[in-house]
């Protein structure tokens, strides 16, 4: 019997907050099995997971999609929609360092950007400036600006040869091993599942050959 799948239960296996949401279904590549992000209060129960927003903020969001059913519906959405282009635009960049991606992808994806980085200002702290993302209270998007800050640090911040595509179910994740070699987003999981496909392929071609 397989596990119940819910945002308590999802791994973490991006290594970068942008990478963890888009690796909120269960899988890009094969059958999908689940969508994590159901409705706008899974949304919010993923913000606390990988610890963005604060807890006013949270509660203030979902107080919004309560008042706002539409609204919120329309959030979620949004964010799908926005987390499929930045699957497309980073299952581009792992291929091949995002040279054949389509203009149509570059423009979602750079429309997004845009709209997540006006959000950001800049404060004073004892280190010195900052930058920050505006604390927003009723903005039902609020989430994905920031994710696409997210998507900024690690594509000005991270070697592009460390962003990876997982060979089993298309997870993308920010390889962090010394080799940079690694193939899956999780060995235990997809890495294992991958050698016994190959496992069994290979014993039926030799059955065949008998």
């Amino acid at each position: 019997m397989s596990k119940e799948r819910s945002i308590a239960t999802l791994s973490l296996d991006g290594g970068a907050l942008c990478f963890h949401f888009i690796n909120t279904v269960n899988a890009w590549r094969g059958i999908n099995l689940h969508e994590y992000l159901g409705s706008y209060q899974e949304v919010i129960e993923w913000c606390k997971k990988v610890d963005i927003l604060d807890e006013a903020q949270r509660s203030a969001l979902l107080q919004e999609a309560a008042k706002d059913e539409t609204a919120a519906g329309l959030a979620l959405q949004k964010l799908k929609k926005t987390r499929e282009t930045l699957y497309q635009f980073f299952s581009g960049i792992a291929e091949n360092d995002g040279s054949t991606l389509t203009a149509g992808v570059l423009e979602k994806f750079n429309k997004a950007l845009s709209s997540g980085l006006s959000k950001l200002q800049f404060e004073s702290s004892p280190t010195g400036i900052r930058a920050i993302l505006k604390q927003e209270y009723a903005d039902l998007l609020t989430p994905l600006w920031t994710v696409m800050k997210s998507a900024y640090d690690v594509l000005t911040t991270e070697e592009h040869t460390r962003i990876k595509e997982c060979e089993t179910c298309g997870w993308i994740f920010l390889d962090q091993t010394k080799n940079n070699k690694k193939r899956w987003c999780s060995p235990s999981s997809c890495g294992t599942a991958d050698k016994s496909k190959r496992y069994y392929q290979r014993k039926k071609e030799q059955s065949e050959e008998e």
